[in-house]
Formats: structure tokens, sequence, C-alpha cells
């Protein structure tokens, strides 16, 4: 399970996210509700739409990238997984829809994995942060508190992780806010 030594104190579990599955019924996640810095540098040519933008030691990132650069910083390897146009690895912003210039290599054994849970889920779709550190694999799932909700494919895709040997302790929502989304 993660835990305060295994995650960095930015991420750390405080809490558990219930949800409920199509087919294993509910199932007890770990959450982590950081609290993130929006971007107030120069505006980014691409933004995905409107994705917001935020500060990570300076630079303008998406929140996949934040959660995926706190894990590489304390010592874990992973990628941001996108599966806009086809599954791309990445750990660089994007500069525009086509992903191709900014997708990495992972070892095979983890893409090999990934595939596995996905053939199981029956979708293509993952959480977005999939890191490991020696023997240990965690996906992590990013959601703008208040406004972001599982959607239907990944519940199939915590599914799909559970039915391959994945613990729940191993998936972990990462509900993130702005100063500027806080409420008094």
């Amino acid at each position: 399970m993660p835990n305060e030594t295994q995650l960095p104190p930015e991420l750390k579990i405080t809490d558990r996210f219930e949800v409920g599955l199509p087919k294993l019924g509910t199932v007890s996640l770990p959450l982590c509700g950081p609290v993130f810095k929006i971007w107030d540098g120069i505006p980014l040519a691409f933004d995905y739409g409107n994705k917001p933008i935020l500060n990570y030691k300076g630079e303008p990132c998406f929140a996949e990238l934040v959660i995926l650069r706190t894990l590489l910083d304390h010592g874990w390897d992973g990628v941001w997984v996108e599966a806009f146009g086809g599954t791309h690895f990445l750990r660089s912003m994007p500069k525009g829809w086509s992903l191709k210039s900014e997708h990495v290599s992972i070892p095979k054994d983890k893409e090999d994995f990934l595939k596995e849970i996905q053939k199981s889920a029956g979708t293509k779709a993952c959480f977005d942060v999939f890191v490991w550190k020696k023997d240990q694999i965690l996906f992590l799932e990013g959601k703008h508190k208040h406004k972001d909700q599982l959607t239907e494919a990944q519940l199939k895709f915590i599914e799909g992780a559970l039915n391959c040997g994945m613990s729940p302790q191993s998936l972990v929502i990462v509900e993130w806010e702005t100063g500027k989304d806080m409420t008094p």
C-alpha cells in the first residue's frame, strides 16, 4: 500500500475514495488532496482546449505532469499515459495535438503489463500516471476537485488492474486543487 515512506509528502494519502465498479462492487482506493500552484507566467500556445496550467518549480505543466514530476523527483520512474489518438507515454509538455514528438519509450515489461490490464479491462483507458520503483507499481489518476470525476472507461481500467493482480492500494486518486479553487 502506498504510504508516507513510499509517496512524496506532496502526495501524502489522506483519505479513501470509494468506487462502485460494474462487476466487482465497491472498492476503496487511496486518496490524496494536494494543492497545486496556478501558472502565472507567459500563456502557452497550446493548452489542450483550456486545461488548467499549473506551476511546477517555475515551469508550466498540466496536472498529470505535476504529479509525475513530483514522483520522479522522489526516485520513481514513470510516465504520463495520454490516450488521445492512441497510447502515448509522455514526460514533457505537449506542444500540439500530435503527441509523437513528446512520446518516450518505457520498459517492455511495464508496457506489456499495461496492455494486459487494458485487455482485461476491455478499454485503452488508463490512469493518468504510471510509475514504478523497484518492484512497486502505482497508477495515479488526477482529478480537479469539484470539477472532474472518474469516467466509465476508468472504472473498467480499475477492474482490469484488479483482475491482473494489482492491489486497490496501488491505484491512487489524486484529487487536486489550487489555492484559487479553495473556499474559506
